[in-house]
């Protein structure tokens, strides 16, 4: 009989810990319905290292189990995020947990799975039993998980990792996608699909790649690298040399492109790329303008041209992004080109 272990404490996401055990519940009920044993079924505890109710983020009471259930031997573990507001935060969070790591490490140690989610992933690193092994966290969250972890392999592009039944996925509606992991691991694929099915989880979803900025913010104080952006900004539609920008500017071309990739770690006109590709993003997410239009307005003369490109970067075509992601369809109706 699988027998988890859902770890509460003070400002997890109640949605995160319950929903865990709601599959989990879900999973059951499709075990029962092909005859399978009562030995086969799931069993979970609520756990803390508090012995009163535990305040999720939301201002939700959970009640767990009494301390003493944290000494029990567990199959598997999850570890749930909790709402990110700042490094300090960050911080406070991770000293006042440090009394559960090494339950966490015993619980590892005696053969289970830990599955981690979200900022959940942060709990898992500060055990030390992720350095060396690949894992992912919050896209969002990635220059903090590397400042403080850099031992650990972060890759941000899957939406789950699992390293020597160490499981991490992404940011918090995640959580959907890696219990389905887990039932697969214990219940087998079938059971796992039918849950999936039934609860409406796209397990196709298993990239972050379209999620991710192709621009992280990057905060300085060179103000030449600035008036670069707010001039390449300004002429995104338009066919440009670096040339261009550089006697804008009153610079020369090398000067312009060690600035700029000191600040970015970016050529301008690479820059210049990503910036139309999220600007394409915009457009397909709130506009009825074709595909071709699109391309035309952020400086894309040949569509095709755009469209592979746009698939190589952002993992599909500008079509099927459209389509996921577009929050409503527009009043003149959507044209689609792929």
């Amino acid at each position: 009989m699988p027998h988890a272990a859902i770890f509460l404490y003070d400002g997890c996401y109640a949605s995160s810990a319950c929903g865990f055990a709601d599959l989990l519940q879900v999973a059951n009920a499709h075990l029962r319905r092909q005859g399978h044993a009562a030995t086969d079924l799931y069993e979970w505890d609520f756990v803390s290292f508090a012995a009163t109710p535990t305040t999720a983020s939301n201002g939700l009471l959970l009640q767990p189990c009494q301390p003493q259930a944290m000494r029990e031997r567990y199959d598997l573990v999850f570890v749930p995020g909790f709402h990110y507001s700042g490094q300090s935060l960050l911080d406070e969070m991770l000293q006042r947990l440090s009394s559960a790591l090494a339950w966490l490490t015993a619980q590892w140690q005696a053969g289970a799975w830990i599955a981690a989610n979200c900022t959940g992933t942060f709990i898992l690193a500060q055990t030390g039993l992720l350095d060396g092994k690949v894992a992912t966290t919050s896209w969002w969250l990635e220059r903090q998980f590397r400042s403080r972890f850099p031992q650990v392999d972060l890759q941000l592009h899957p939406v789950l990792t699992e390293a020597d039944g160490l499981l991490c996925a992404g940011a918090s509606a995640s959580y959907l996608l890696q219990t389905i992991r887990v039932i697969e691991r214990f219940s087998g694929a079938a059971i796992a699909s039918q849950c999936a099915r039934t609860t409406l989880i796209d397990v196709s979803q298993n990239s972050q790649i379209p999620y991710l900025p192709l621009l992280a913010e990057r905060p300085h104080s060179d103000p030449l690298v600035q008036r670069a952006q707010d001039w390449l900004q300004a002429h995104i539609a338009s066919e440009l040399r670096i040339s261009d920008l550089a006697d804008t500017l009153a610079i020369s071309e090398r000067t312009l492109i060690r600035r700029f990739q000191n600040v970015h770690r970016l050529a301008p006109l690479a820059y210049l790329q990503d910036l139309r590709l999220e600007a394409a993003r915009a457009l397909l997410e709130s506009s009825a303008l074709t595909v071709e239009q699109i391309a035309s307005q952020v400086g894309y003369a040949n569509a095709s041209s755009f469209s592979r490109l746009f698939r190589q970067r952002i993992g599909m075509t500008p079509g099927v992004y459209r389509a996921r992601f577009q929050s409503s369809v527009p009043s003149r109706g959507r044209a689609v080109s792929e």
